[in-house]
Protein backbone atom coordinates (compact mmCIF):
# COMPACT_ATOMS: atom_id res chain seq x y z
CA UNK A 1 0.00 0.00 0.00
CA UNK A 2 1.08 3.54 -0.71
CA UNK A 3 3.07 5.33 1.97
CA UNK A 4 2.62 8.67 0.19
CA UNK A 5 1.60 11.86 1.95
CA UNK A 6 -0.83 14.41 0.50
CA UNK A 7 0.30 17.93 1.46
CA UNK A 8 -2.23 20.78 1.19
CA UNK A 9 -1.46 24.46 1.72
CA UNK A 10 -3.54 26.39 4.29
CA UNK A 11 -5.07 29.01 4.06
CA UNK A 12 -7.51 28.70 2.37
CA UNK A 13 -8.93 25.78 4.30
CA UNK A 14 -10.34 22.73 2.48
CA UNK A 15 -14.16 22.58 2.30
CA UNK A 16 -16.48 19.64 2.85
CA UNK A 17 -18.66 19.12 -0.23
CA UNK A 18 -20.64 15.91 0.27
CA UNK A 19 -20.46 12.44 1.74
CA UNK A 20 -22.40 9.34 2.70
CA UNK A 21 -22.26 5.82 4.03
CA UNK A 22 -22.86 3.13 1.42
CA UNK A 23 -23.27 -0.63 1.48
CA UNK A 24 -22.38 -2.64 -1.63
CA UNK A 25 -23.53 -6.19 -2.23
CA UNK A 26 -21.28 -8.94 -3.53
CA UNK A 27 -20.65 -8.33 -7.24
CA UNK A 28 -21.17 -4.54 -7.11
CA UNK A 29 -18.35 -2.17 -8.11
CA UNK A 30 -17.26 1.34 -7.18
CA UNK A 31 -18.10 4.03 -9.74
CA UNK A 32 -15.60 4.94 -12.49
CA UNK A 33 -14.58 8.62 -12.44
CA UNK A 34 -12.08 10.90 -14.18
CA UNK A 35 -11.00 14.34 -12.96
CA UNK A 36 -13.69 14.55 -10.30
CA UNK A 37 -12.34 17.90 -9.08
CA UNK A 38 -12.64 16.86 -5.41
CA UNK A 39 -10.48 14.80 -3.11
CA UNK A 40 -12.33 11.54 -2.42
CA UNK A 41 -11.67 10.10 1.07
CA UNK A 42 -12.92 6.54 1.54
CA UNK A 43 -12.92 4.54 4.79
CA UNK A 44 -14.07 0.91 4.83
CA UNK A 45 -16.09 -0.17 7.86
CA UNK A 46 -16.80 -3.75 6.74
CA UNK A 47 -15.71 -5.92 3.83
CA UNK A 48 -13.26 -4.90 1.10
CA UNK A 49 -13.14 -2.44 -1.81
CA UNK A 50 -10.95 -3.05 -4.85
CA UNK A 51 -10.00 0.45 -6.01
CA UNK A 52 -7.53 1.73 -8.58
CA UNK A 53 -6.14 5.20 -9.19
CA UNK A 54 -4.54 5.42 -12.63
CA UNK A 55 -2.30 2.30 -12.66
CA UNK A 56 -2.09 1.82 -8.87
CA UNK A 57 -4.35 -0.83 -7.35
CA UNK A 58 -5.56 -0.87 -3.75
CA UNK A 59 -7.30 -3.61 -1.80
CA UNK A 60 -9.00 -1.55 0.89
CA UNK A 61 -10.02 -3.73 3.84
CA UNK A 62 -11.95 -3.15 7.07
CA UNK A 63 -10.66 -0.15 9.06
CA UNK A 64 -8.48 1.08 6.21
CA UNK A 65 -8.65 4.47 4.52
CA UNK A 66 -7.62 5.89 1.15
CA UNK A 67 -7.64 9.38 -0.38
CA UNK A 68 -8.07 9.63 -4.16
CA UNK A 69 -6.84 12.72 -5.97
CA UNK A 70 -9.10 15.27 -7.69
CA UNK A 71 -7.29 15.17 -11.04
CA UNK A 72 -6.92 11.39 -11.41
CA UNK A 73 -8.83 8.46 -12.88
CA UNK A 74 -10.18 6.12 -10.22
CA UNK A 75 -12.28 3.01 -10.66
CA UNK A 76 -12.93 -0.51 -9.38
CA UNK A 77 -10.45 -3.09 -10.64
CA UNK A 78 -12.58 -5.89 -9.24
CA UNK A 79 -16.18 -6.18 -7.92
CA UNK A 80 -16.80 -6.62 -4.19
CA UNK A 81 -16.37 -10.23 -3.09
CA UNK A 82 -18.58 -9.77 -0.01
CA UNK A 83 -21.02 -7.25 1.42
CA UNK A 84 -18.96 -4.09 1.95
CA UNK A 85 -19.84 -0.97 3.92
CA UNK A 86 -17.81 2.21 3.58
CA UNK A 87 -17.95 5.92 4.27
CA UNK A 88 -16.96 8.37 1.56
CA UNK A 89 -16.37 12.10 1.68
CA UNK A 90 -15.57 14.65 -1.03
CA UNK A 91 -13.63 17.77 -0.10
CA UNK A 92 -12.35 20.65 -2.19
CA UNK A 93 -9.36 22.94 -2.05
CA UNK A 94 -8.23 25.81 -4.27
CA UNK A 95 -4.83 25.82 -2.55
CA UNK A 96 -1.54 24.29 -3.64
CA UNK A 97 -1.24 20.57 -2.98
CA UNK A 98 0.99 17.68 -3.93
CA UNK A 99 1.39 13.98 -3.25
CA UNK A 100 4.80 12.54 -2.48
CA UNK A 101 6.81 10.07 -0.45
CA UNK A 102 7.47 12.66 2.24
CA UNK A 103 5.53 15.59 3.61
CA UNK A 104 5.79 18.72 1.47
CA UNK A 105 5.83 22.26 2.76
CA UNK A 106 4.00 25.27 1.34
CA UNK A 107 3.83 28.98 2.01
CA UNK A 108 0.26 30.08 1.33
CA UNK A 109 -0.31 31.91 -1.94
CA UNK A 110 -2.61 34.28 -0.09
CA UNK A 111 -0.85 37.56 0.76
CA UNK A 112 -0.42 37.40 4.55
CA UNK A 113 1.32 40.47 6.00
CA UNK A 114 3.67 39.86 8.91
CA UNK A 115 3.56 43.30 10.54
CA UNK A 116 0.17 42.68 12.26
CA UNK A 117 -1.62 39.86 14.04
CA UNK A 118 -2.12 37.46 11.16
CA UNK A 119 -3.18 34.01 10.08
CA UNK A 120 -0.35 31.48 9.95
CA UNK A 121 0.71 29.65 6.83
CA UNK A 122 0.33 25.92 7.45
CA UNK A 123 0.63 22.70 5.47
CA UNK A 124 -1.90 19.96 6.15
CA UNK A 125 -0.47 16.44 5.80
CA UNK A 126 -2.84 13.57 5.12
CA UNK A 127 -1.86 9.95 4.50
CA UNK A 128 -2.68 8.60 1.05
CA UNK A 129 -3.45 5.26 2.68
CA UNK A 130 -3.81 4.45 6.37
CA UNK A 131 -4.81 1.73 8.78
CA UNK A 132 -7.31 3.50 11.03
CA UNK A 133 -5.95 3.52 14.58
CA UNK A 134 -9.23 4.37 16.35
CA UNK A 135 -12.00 3.23 13.97
CA UNK A 136 -14.92 3.79 16.36
CA UNK A 137 -13.92 7.42 16.85
CA UNK A 138 -13.18 8.05 13.17
CA UNK A 139 -16.52 6.62 12.01
CA UNK A 140 -18.31 8.61 14.72
CA UNK A 141 -16.64 11.80 13.46
CA UNK A 142 -17.62 10.81 9.92
CA UNK A 143 -21.26 10.29 10.90
CA UNK A 144 -21.34 13.55 12.87
CA UNK A 145 -20.37 15.44 9.70
CA UNK A 146 -23.14 13.76 7.71
CA UNK A 147 -25.73 14.31 10.46
CA UNK A 148 -24.85 18.01 10.73
CA UNK A 149 -26.04 18.58 7.15
CA UNK A 150 -29.62 17.50 7.91
CA UNK A 151 -30.22 18.69 11.48
CA UNK A 152 -32.99 21.25 12.05
CA UNK A 153 -33.57 24.15 12.04
CA UNK A 154 -31.86 24.53 8.67
CA UNK A 155 -28.46 23.34 7.55
CA UNK A 156 -25.70 24.75 9.75
CA UNK A 157 -22.73 25.18 7.40
CA UNK A 158 -20.57 26.49 10.24
CA UNK A 159 -21.14 23.37 12.33
CA UNK A 160 -20.45 21.12 9.36
CA UNK A 161 -17.17 22.88 8.56
CA UNK A 162 -16.14 22.79 12.21
CA UNK A 163 -16.71 19.04 12.35
CA UNK A 164 -14.97 18.51 9.01
CA UNK A 165 -11.84 20.39 10.11
CA UNK A 166 -11.85 18.41 13.36
CA UNK A 167 -12.03 15.25 11.26
CA UNK A 168 -9.06 16.31 9.10
CA UNK A 169 -7.07 17.16 12.22
CA UNK A 170 -7.80 13.71 13.63
CA UNK A 171 -6.71 12.00 10.42
CA UNK A 172 -3.53 14.09 10.27
CA UNK A 173 -2.45 13.64 13.89
CA UNK A 174 -3.88 10.63 15.64
CA UNK A 175 -6.06 8.56 13.36
CA UNK A 176 -3.52 6.16 11.87
CA UNK A 177 -0.97 3.54 12.89
CA UNK A 178 2.66 4.68 12.85
CA UNK A 179 5.69 2.75 14.01
CA UNK A 180 8.17 4.15 16.51
CA UNK A 181 10.81 5.19 13.95
CA UNK A 182 8.21 6.94 11.77
CA UNK A 183 6.87 8.90 14.74
CA UNK A 184 10.42 9.92 15.71
CA UNK A 185 11.23 10.95 12.14
CA UNK A 186 8.09 13.09 11.94
CA UNK A 187 8.96 14.72 15.28
CA UNK A 188 12.44 15.51 13.95
CA UNK A 189 10.99 16.92 10.75
CA UNK A 190 8.57 19.16 12.66
CA UNK A 191 11.43 20.36 14.87
CA UNK A 192 13.58 21.12 11.82
CA UNK A 193 10.82 23.08 10.17
CA UNK A 194 9.93 25.04 13.30
CA UNK A 195 13.59 25.92 13.84
CA UNK A 196 14.81 26.24 10.25
CA UNK A 197 16.11 29.75 10.90
CA UNK A 198 18.33 28.51 13.76
CA UNK A 199 21.81 26.93 13.48
CA UNK A 200 21.15 23.18 13.72
CA UNK A 201 23.77 20.44 14.09
CA UNK A 202 23.68 16.72 14.78
CA UNK A 203 24.88 17.41 18.33
CA UNK A 204 22.01 19.83 18.92
CA UNK A 205 19.55 17.19 17.66
CA UNK A 206 21.08 14.64 20.04
CA UNK A 207 20.52 17.04 22.94
CA UNK A 208 16.97 17.83 21.80
CA UNK A 209 15.82 14.23 21.40
CA UNK A 210 18.17 12.53 23.92
CA UNK A 211 19.17 9.96 21.31
CA UNK A 212 22.40 9.24 19.43
CA UNK A 213 22.71 10.94 16.05
CA UNK A 214 23.09 7.54 14.35
CA UNK A 215 19.65 6.48 15.61
CA UNK A 216 18.13 9.81 14.54
CA UNK A 217 19.69 9.40 11.10
CA UNK A 218 18.35 5.86 10.84
CA UNK A 219 14.81 7.04 11.63
CA UNK A 220 15.00 9.77 9.01
CA UNK A 221 16.62 7.55 6.37
CA UNK A 222 14.03 4.80 6.78
CA UNK A 223 11.12 7.25 6.72
CA UNK A 224 12.25 9.96 4.29
CA UNK A 225 15.33 8.50 2.63
CA UNK A 226 17.53 11.37 3.86
CA UNK A 227 19.55 12.32 6.95
CA UNK A 228 18.25 15.05 9.30
CA UNK A 229 20.61 17.66 7.86
CA UNK A 230 19.68 16.70 4.30
CA UNK A 231 16.01 17.11 5.19
CA UNK A 232 16.82 20.44 6.85
CA UNK A 233 18.46 21.69 3.66
CA UNK A 234 15.47 20.54 1.64
CA UNK A 235 13.10 22.38 3.98
CA UNK A 236 15.21 25.55 3.82
CA UNK A 237 15.43 25.43 0.03
CA UNK A 238 11.70 24.86 -0.34
CA UNK A 239 10.89 27.83 1.89
CA UNK A 240 13.50 29.97 0.13
CA UNK A 241 12.05 29.05 -3.24
CA UNK A 242 8.56 30.04 -2.15
CA UNK A 243 9.74 33.26 -0.50
CA UNK A 244 11.40 34.18 -3.80
CA UNK A 245 8.21 33.49 -5.75
CA UNK A 246 5.56 34.73 -3.31
CA UNK A 247 7.18 37.74 -1.63
CA UNK A 248 9.26 40.78 -2.48
CA UNK A 249 11.68 40.15 0.41
CA UNK A 250 15.28 40.91 -0.51
CA UNK A 251 17.76 38.02 -0.73
CA UNK A 252 19.45 38.92 2.55
CA UNK A 253 16.17 38.77 4.47
CA UNK A 254 15.25 35.44 2.88
CA UNK A 255 18.66 34.00 3.74
CA UNK A 256 18.07 34.82 7.43
CA UNK A 257 14.48 33.52 7.38
CA UNK A 258 15.73 30.12 6.24
CA UNK A 259 18.68 29.85 8.59
CA UNK A 260 21.76 31.02 6.70
CA UNK A 261 24.33 33.23 8.39
CA UNK A 262 25.22 35.18 5.25
CA UNK A 263 23.61 36.03 1.95
CA UNK A 264 26.65 34.71 0.05
CA UNK A 265 26.52 31.32 1.76
CA UNK A 266 22.77 31.09 1.10
CA UNK A 267 23.18 32.03 -2.57
CA UNK A 268 25.90 29.43 -3.05
CA UNK A 269 23.81 26.69 -1.42
CA UNK A 270 20.70 27.68 -3.37
CA UNK A 271 22.58 27.65 -6.69
CA UNK A 272 24.12 24.26 -5.90
CA UNK A 273 20.73 22.82 -4.88
CA UNK A 274 18.54 24.42 -7.58
CA UNK A 275 21.08 24.91 -10.36
CA UNK A 276 20.31 28.62 -10.56
CA UNK A 277 21.01 31.68 -8.38
CA UNK A 278 18.23 33.06 -6.14
CA UNK A 279 18.00 36.29 -8.16
CA UNK A 280 17.75 34.51 -11.49
CA UNK A 281 15.26 32.04 -10.02
CA UNK A 282 13.05 34.94 -8.95
CA UNK A 283 13.35 36.55 -12.40
CA UNK A 284 12.07 33.40 -14.10
CA UNK A 285 8.82 33.70 -12.10
CA UNK A 286 8.28 37.45 -12.36
CA UNK A 287 4.86 38.16 -13.82
CA UNK A 288 3.72 34.53 -13.51
CA UNK A 289 1.96 34.70 -10.13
Amino acid sequence: MSGDIISISIPPFPDFIEGNCRTMRKGQSHIDRRNLGYFDLIAVKKGCLFLAEEDDRYELKENEMLILLPDSHHYAWQPCQEETQFYWLHFYSTAQWKQGQRAGRFISRLPIPDQHYHQCSYTLHLPKYAVIKEPDLLFELFQNILDSTVQKPGNDIWRTEELFLKFLRFVENTGIHKDRLTLLAEQIQIYLENNKEQPITNRLLEEQFHLHSNYLARAMKETFGKTPLEVLLEIRMEYARQYLIRTDYDINKISKLVGFSTEIYFSNCFKKYMGISPRNYRKTYEGKT
